[in-house]
């Protein structure tokens, strides 16, 4: 299986990836679980929703965290401190925080694009 691997695939950002889908998992259950915990009673429709957001939010965290790890980790200035970093650890990080800032990044490229429209229309 990882010999059909197109030839110079960095096999290293797997575990990244790895540690992006674990971050972004772990943090929209916690996410439902809060609020389950916060007292509202979780329908039949809250379940599918939060199903949707895992789902998304671990194809985000996966795909975030496998193309920014690697640069993420390369801009630490100390080559000690950078050689002891665990990649699946930075993956996890970056998967949990893709999950809360992929809503922030998404309005801001819909201001974005909206100023653009205008711009070029008018």
């Amino acid at each position: 299986m990882l010999s059909d691997l197109p030839p110079g695939f960095d096999l290293g950002r797997l575990r990244y990836a790895f540690g992006g889908a674990a971050g972004a998992l772990i943090y929209g259950v916690y996410t439902f679980v809060q609020l389950v915990k916060a007292g509202h009673r979780p329908t039949l429709s809250d379940f599918w929703r939060a199903l949707a957001n895992v789902t998304a939010g671990l194809l985000v965290g996966t795909v975030a965290a496998f193309a920014l790890g690697p640069a993420l980790v390369a801009m630490i200035p100390f080559e000690g401190l950078r050689a002891a970093v665990d990649p699946v650890a930075v993956g996890f990080v970056v998967g949990g925080l893709g999950w809360e800032l992929l809503p922030l990044v998404i309005e801001g490229a819909k201001r974005w694009a909206s100023r653009l429209g205008k711009e070029k229309s008018g």
